[in-house]
């Protein structure tokens, strides 16, 4: 479509009233403005307000050659659709000398723009303004004020892959001091209160970060390997001479009967004491008339069953009373001849998808419970609380849960380039220890339990597609142990019965594969499912027989077998 307007200079003094033209020159040639337009594409629109008759299509040529600024702004609002009106101080404007001004002429030429473009370039470039009243749907042309500034236009903005807040965080330093970025979390939406200048620039920076996060798949494998082998060969004297308690005396030993009084029968409670210091205790039960409460006792091996089985040496036989007697708690040695082997082998394979640039952590594991002792405070009266014990499933030191144990692997993949992939790795194998750790404070004796953790952390840049493999968190450890009788367990071949040893040998060996793969939209595959269009699943009443159930047979109805359907 092209429009050609001719505009004689006698109209355009007409808009400024009769008394001008007595005052103005000759009328010059006709100004011509030339005005050629097409469609614009589906996506445009226009900056303010709403045309209704081509403000949102693009003019290929804008011409004004001399034309006079009212009627070029008159002109310019036609084509954008727009009402409009002037402030009677622009086109009323008197000289010094008291006669009123023609208005200033214009010459421009432009390309590709919109009518709304072209004219709020026209009207910034006068000092000009369009003052826009939704009310009346009518436009005001008035001089700008240079100290007013300019007003905050709202623009709400949807967005589509990113977080709000982590936009506003983003875009928030980009901002001028008077324009603001509000986000709504419930619609994914930002609100946007900014100049019409700055609107543009934000726009296009949002549209920059709201982009899709690209996911990594990541493939796990952890492998734990134990092997254990131990051996014990020998004799072992260490029961008989170590620490072996040897005293001199006369051979006999004494001990003493405790039971309790007022009942027919009493349990006895027999303590005998040893010369070589061993301390013997047996409970019997025995009327209380006629019973004693102290005797003497034997030591010698055999002569009662509450000796103990003690063994004595007479070095003065013949002597009465035996005054000269040596004891020992007796005789025992061990006879190793084993070989054991025992080996275990753990396999974890998790595997999950994450975020580019998001954490992701894969567990197996077993929480240990730590009883902790609480006090609280002592009631009125009273000189000490009550004292209760309760577990703690998650006794957290340093930031980490210490009684958490199993296989974990934490992985923050970040995707370099086309192809390749940074990650974080942080994988942990941890168990609980079969030692406790034990210690006497206030003569009472605390136990608590220990627990192994091996952990890597490390950083790699790894194609995608290919595999990481950690290691280093192997042990081995080899233990011996000797026992030997000086002098008889040195003699050649007898020397055998009186020596011993033992060795351990054992290894613990983890290896750790990590594989990202950089997930591609054509790696997800629709699925055909009904679900959501399914009628929930009803059951028919269900008759079992009497027989089968506790309830009574109703006689009134008849006794039909009814057998159990689904339907939908």
């Amino acid at each position: 479509m092209k429009i050609k307007i001719f505009f004689a200079l006698a109209g355009a003094i007409g808009t400024f009233g009769v008394s001008a033209l007595a005052q103005t020159p000759p009328v010059p040639a006709p100004a011509v403005v030339t005005v050629t337009s097409t469609p614009a594409p589906p996506d445009t629109t226009a900056s303010i307000g709403t045309t209704t008759n081509g403000g949102d299509s693009v003019v290929d040529l804008v011409s004004f050659d001399a034309v006079p600024l009212p009627d070029a702004v008159r002109t310019l609002a036609l084509q954008a659709g727009l009402n409009i009106q002037f402030d009677p101080r622009l086109v009323n404007v008197v000289g010094p000398n008291g006669q009123p001004l023609p208005p200033p002429n214009v010459t421009e030429k432009w390309h590709n723009v919109t009518a709304m473009q072209a004219l709020t370039a026209l009207l910034d470039n006068w000092g000009w303004q369009l003052v826009w009243d939704p009310k009346s749907k009518i436009g005001r042309i008035t001089a700008k004020n240079p100290n007013e500034l300019e007003p905050l236009l709202e623009t709400v903005i949807q967005l589509k892959y990113s977080n709000p807040s982590n936009i506003l965080e983003e875009v928030k330093p980009t901002l001028s001091a008077r324009s603001q970025l509000i986000p709504d979390p419930r619609t994914h939406q930002l609100i946007l209160l900014t100049t019409e200048k700055e609107l543009p620039a934000v726009q296009k920076l949002i549209d920059k970060l709201d982009t899709a996060t690209r996911e990594v798949l990541i493939e796990a494998r952890l492998v734990e390997t134990t092997k254990d082998i131990s051996t014990a060969k020998g004799i072992d004297w260490t029961g008989t001479l170590a620490a072996q308690h040897v005293s001199f005396g006369n051979g006999n030993t004494s001990g003493s009967f405790n039971y309790g009084q007022g009942s027919a029968t009493a349990p006895v409670t027999t303590t005998t004491t040893l010369p070589g210091g061993r301390t013997l205790s047996s409970t019997t039960t025995q009327p209380v008339s006629g019973a004693t409460n102290s005797s003497i006792l034997n030591s010698i091996v055999g002569s009662s069953p509450l000796s103990g089985g003690g063994f004595s040496l007479n070095t003065a036989h013949g002597i009465t009373p035996a005054t000269a007697f040596l004891n020992a708690d007796g005789v025992q040695a061990v006879l190793s001849f084993l070989n054991t082997d025992a080996d275990s082998k753990i396999v974890a394979f998790p595997r999950t998808v994450s975020l580019d640039g998001v954490p992701t952590t894969l567990m197996v594991v077993q929480n240990i419970p730590v009883f902790e002792q609480t006090q609280s405070a002592p009631a009125a009266g009273a000189s000490q609380g009550l004292a209760t014990v309760l577990p703690n499933y998650a006794k957290i030191v340093g930031g980490t849960i210490l009684n958490e144990v199993g296989v974990k692997l934490s992985v923050t993949p970040r995707i370099a380039g086309p192809t390749n992939v940074l990650m974080d790795v942080k994988p942990e194998i941890s168990q609980e220890d079969t030692l406790q750790a034990t210690e006497t404070l206030n003569g009472q004796v605390n136990t608590a339990p220990i627990f192994d953790r091996r952990r890597i952390e490390t950083e790699a840049s790894v194609p995608s597609g290919y595999t990481l493999v950690l290691g280093g968190l192997d042990q081995d450890t080899v233990t011996k142990n000797y026992t030997k009788v000086p002098g008889l367990g040195d003699l050649p071949g007898v020397g055998y019965l009186f020596r011993s040893d033992s060795k351990t040998h054992q290894r613990d060996s983890i290896l750790i594969f990590v594989t990202p793969t950089i997930i591609q939209d054509g790696d997800f595959q629709p699925t055909d499912s009904g679900f959501l269009a399914r009628k929930p699943t009803t059951m028919t009443p269900m008759d079992e027989k009497s027989w089968d159930t506790g309830e009574p047979i109703d006689w009134t109805k008849p006794s039909v077998e009814v057998t159990p359907v689904y339907q939908p």
